[in-house]
């Protein structure tokens, strides 16, 4: 019995005959029975380029896909070309021949050793003929089990997709023993060049669809479906945001935005090298997944590594660009047990790194269980907005020396007309949380501008209204305009406002913090460093700062009479003012004795809830018209 290979030409037949198998030209390995081919006997050799073949074969992801009635079409047409009552479009994966399309045959897979597609994708573009399977000796004619039919005849022609070896087969079999006619072998043959035609197609159009044009790294659906394909069993998400890259593009165009958005990707493809699946969602921002990673290793060794290759300076056209990053992690199936969850809790830690300008945070679900709750509060919030349910209350600024009232400071308050008055650490975070805080804030300054006019006109002795400004203004290019049409409407009269900003808002962007201060103390509006000595405070910032006037914080304020030590650390505090002239409030004043140390010490002015907690500004015109709170 002969096994038969043919060419598409036609141009005869490259037979072997099993007894004399020198006659077929085919490679054998020293030490086989006879000398015969290894094929003859055993199971298939693997393609010398095997890793490449299977890497190529992944690059089609069809694998465990669903039928298709293209290729079901092609199938058909073979076996009816054929006269065979058995067909299969088969790709051979590395250990199994899986059937993406099939006629007569019963099962999805079979194990690679009891495959003859495995031999086939050794040859070229000829076709693998088996005239009589009984006749190899070695070979199972109940490859699908007992319960199915003898496979007696094979014919297959390899699906050569690339420049490697094949990934499978379009194959032809039958139960009894027979030949195909040279129009049959040429036939298949051509099928055979359509079904991987169609293979390329279709996978040149998966690209196009699934793979980032700039970078060339597959996109969310890319990125879902080898989460999918791969049923990893743990591992870590990590989202990457590229912080300043809309500035970058602003600054210097959209080309050099765009190089350093595809150098990021080549940094991150290292980690695809290592195993992470990359993708990119949308212009700044990237996700991976880490499979078999764990949460306290990953971040010792890999998220450092990671916050540490993004965070070195990009070559792009001649320039040296630094480009802050923010990280957020989530672990899986900790965090979430579906990509879904895991992802959004991977955004979640990613939201919170930006509100804190931190490079990086895992996620934590106290603090998802918080946000969650600052959401569901967020439609509650605009429509507050909306309504003009948050008011100003103001908290007078004592002068320690005289007891005159010589400033407030605006506070929000939200007016609840279900719940009255809701006490600010229940919505405020919230409005943080939600952006919201921008437009509140903007909205207290207009009403504090109001209040002061109203005063002013009332001829009272109208203080300076201190208000607070949270980072999403600070970040907001009409933050200092806005500030200007406010006190347009003041004619221009800056004694109206101050500004209060925390240290670590100043210290998250500081060049910019400069920049918008520097431009809000030309308006002639004096700027306080709120919280001041919390744990930011250095002074290689606070000689570069445009500021006026420095708030020791409570925290230092309630223990000044009880711990030398923080009666040391105001006194620091006051002498620093002193020397870069500054004026100093104590903030969290409660007890006559603090009040009184703090005059000992030189601090010009105090508020706390020994003056005044804040009030309605009904109740404060009643005690500027008193004019002091209890001289001291």
């Amino acid at each position: 019995m002969a096994l038969v290979q043919q060419g598409s030409g036609g141009a005869g037949v490259l037979a072997a005959m099993l007894d004399d198998p020198a006659a077929r030209g085919d490679r054998t390995l020293t030490g086989n029975p006879g000398g015969r081919p290894a094929w003859l006997y055993t199971a298939a050799l693997h393609p010398a380029d095997e890793p490449q073949r299977l890497a190529e074969l992944r690059g089609f992801a069809i694998l465990d896909t669903e039928p298709d009635e293209d290729y079901d079409r092609l199938v058909q047409l073979a076996t009816v070309l054929c006269g065979a009552p058995m067909g299969a479009l088969t790709i051979v994966d590395s250990q199994r021949q899986w059937y993406k399309s099939r006629v007569g045959v019963p099962v999805q897979q079979v194990p690679r050793d009891k495959s003859f597609c495995a031999h086939a994708i050794l040859e070229s573009d000829r076709v693998l003929e088996i005239p009589d399977v009984a006749k190899l000796g070695w070979a199972d004619m109940h490859p699908w089990g007992p319960q199915g039919p003898q496979l007696r005849f094979y014919a297959g022609v390899p699906l050569r997709t690339g420049e490697g070896s094949a990934i499978g087969t379009l194959c032809v079999m039958d139960s009894v023993p027979r030949r195909l006619t040279e129009s049959q072998r040429d036939g298949l043959v051509k099928l055979g060049k359509s079904v991987a035609s169609l293979l390329n197609l279709r996978r040149q159009l998966r690209i196009a669809t699934e793979t980032d044009r700039l970078t060339g790294l597959p996109n969310w659906f890319h990125f879902e479906h080898e989460f999918d394909h791969n049923k990893p069993a743990c591992g870590m998400v990590c989202f990457v945001r590229l912080k300043t890259i809309n500035q970058i593009n602003s600054a210097h165009g959209f080309r050099v935005a765009d190089a350093l958005i595809q150098q990021t990707a080549d940094r991150l493809r290292v980690f695809g090298d290592r195993g992470a699946f990359i993708g990119r969602i949308k212009r700044g921002l990237f996700v991976l997944f880490f499979p078999d990673a764990r949460p306290g290793e990953f971040a010792q060794r890999v998220a450092p590594e990671l916050a540490a290759s993004l965070g070195k300076p990009y070559a792009v056209h001649d320039l040296s660009l630094v480009c802050p990053v923010n990280l957020g992690f989530a672990s899986y199936p900790d965090d979430g047990k579906s990509l879904d969850e895991v992802v959004n809790a991977a955004d979640t830690a990613l939201q919170v790194a930006i509100e804190r300008e931190q490079s990086m945070a895992f996620f934590d679900r106290m603090v998802d269980n918080v946000l969650s709750m600052h959401f569901r509060l967020e439609p509650q919030l605009r429509r507050a907005l909306e309504k003009s349910e948050f008011v100003n209350y103001y908290q007078p600024k004592v002068e320690l020396a005289t007891g005159r009232i010589v400033g407030v400071e605006a506070l929000v308050r939200w007016m609840d007309p279900a719940r009255g008055l809701v006490p600010p650490g229940e919505f405020v975070p919230a409005l943080e949380t939600t952006g919201l805080i921008g437009e509140v804030a903007q909205k207290i300054m207009e009403r504090a501008v109001d209040d002061w006019r109203s005063w002013r006109d009332a001829g009272l002795p109208a203080p300076r209204i201190a208000v607070n400004v949270a980072a999403a203004q600070l970040r907001n290019d009409d933050f200092v305009p806005a500030l200007r049409r406010a006190l347009q409407g003041l004619q221009g009269d800056p004694a109206a406002l101050g500004i209060e900003i925390t240290e670590s808002i100043l210290i998250s962007n500081m060049e910019r913090a400069i920049e918008v201060l520097t431009q809000v103390r030309a308006l002639g509006v004096p700027v306080a460093i709120d919280d001041f000595g919390t744990g930011y405070s250095s002074l290689a910032y606070i000689v570069t700062l445009p500021i006026d006037e420095l708030k020791i914080d409570r925290a230092f304020v309630k223990k000044i009479t009880a711990d030398p030590a923080y009666e040391g650390i105001v006194r620091t505090c006051v002498s620093l003012a002193r020397g870069l002239n500054l004026k100093v409030v104590a903030e969290g004043v409660e007890t006559e004795a603090q009040a009184a140390k703090l005059r000992e010490l030189e601090c010009d002015q105090a508020q706390g809830f020994l003056y005044s907690p804040p009030v309605p500004a009904e109740q404060l015109v009643r005690m500027l018209k008193a004019g002091t709170i209890g001289a001291r």
